[in-house]
């Protein structure tokens, strides 16, 4: 009882960090949380009615690329957003018979590596976890995080993936960096799109929001609430902490 009662001052401390003290908590937090982010990659081309690739981009092999940020939950899945199921979802593709894109490379890239690994991926084998927003994908061979799904009043940290540089289709994101903050939010069980009001500055690819929890033997797990998702280019955070608390 009395370590349960240190585990829980502990996590109270944390939760109310002053801003000068929170480059430290980033950093203790951070080994716990670095293997559960991926840097996600999707190329895709234009094919014509003979499925044979147009309009590739000189020297990159494909018409387009996007960059994404992978959530590891559960025991083999990533959680993702629509720019990775659709990576050609902000180009003017007029699709027809003759003209259609089609993902031709997906890969992934740990936060401790330099080079992506090819994984298996098809459009039709991500599930929805919040529709026409995030999707759950298996494809993870490391588990990872557990889903908070129940709504309510919610303190825990936006964890953001950041690159080095400006990425680009012809240059990758480097130099991978997480930035952790405090976020506190009371969603609802009607919605899932809130505004973030401190938008992240630098490189950002996207990102999480982890609550913490103590489970049966006092020990903090950090659990997934939501994804950040850029549309507009505004970061919003799509909760999947629609269901009733049973408090």
């Amino acid at each position: 009882m009395k370590m349960r009662k240190i585990v829980i001052a502990l996590l109270m401390c944390l939760l109310h960090l002053s801003v000068y003290s929170q480059d430290i908590a980033g950093s203790l937090i951070e080994k716990a949380i670095k293997k559960g982010f991926v840097l996600l990659r999707q190329d895709y081309q234009l094919l014509n009615e003979d499925d044979e690739p147009i309009d590739n981009k000189s020297g990159v092999d494909c018409y387009g690329r996007t960059y994404t940020c992978g959530v590891r939950v559960e025991s083999d899945q990533f959680l993702v957003t629509k720019d990775f199921v659709s990576p050609w979802t902000g180009e003017s593709i007029v699709i027809s018979e003759r003209r259609h894109p089609e993902i031709s490379y997906t890969g992934f890239m740990e936060l401790s590596t330099i080079d992506f690994e090819q994984i298996d991926f098809e459009v039709e084998d991500a599930m929805d976890a919040v529709e026409n927003h995030i999707y759950s994908v298996a494809a993870s061979e490391v588990e990872g995080f557990s889903i908070d799904d129940v709504a309510g009043r919610k303190k825990g940290y936006a964890v953001w993936l950041k690159s080095a540089n400006a990425f680009s289709l012809s240059k990758a994101p480097t130099g991978l960096s997480l930035e952790i903050v405090t976020f506190n939010i009371t969603t609802k069980e009607t919605e899932f799109v809130y505004d973030v009001p401190n938008q992240p500055k630098g490189n950002v690819i996207g990102g999480a929001f982890l609550v913490p929890s103590i489970n049966s033997v006092g020990k903090i797990l950090l659990k997934v609430n939501g994804v950040f998702e850029k549309r507009g280019g505004v970061w919003k955070l799509i909760s999947l902490g629609t269901e009733e608390s049973d408090d």
